[in-house]
């Protein structure tokens, strides 16, 4: 499950990722789902149809 306090560090990795904040609201409220990052990641990337170029898996 999602721990919200963990939350400013994984919007820190996806920033440097090169992750929109569009798709990091999106990933967002993904997690708060309780979905797993990796899997919050791949909808959000399916969803809007792009991801950024430097984008590594996070599962």
């Amino acid at each position: 499950m999602f721990a919200e306090g963990d939350w400013p560090s994984i919007r820190v990795l996806l920033e440097m990722r090169g992750w929109s904040p569009m798709h990091i609201e999106q990933i967002h409220e993904q997690l708060r789902q309780g979905w797993p990052l990796s899997t919050a990641v791949r909808h959000v990337s399916i969803r809007m149809g792009t991801c950024p170029m430097r984008s590594r898996s996070l599962g």
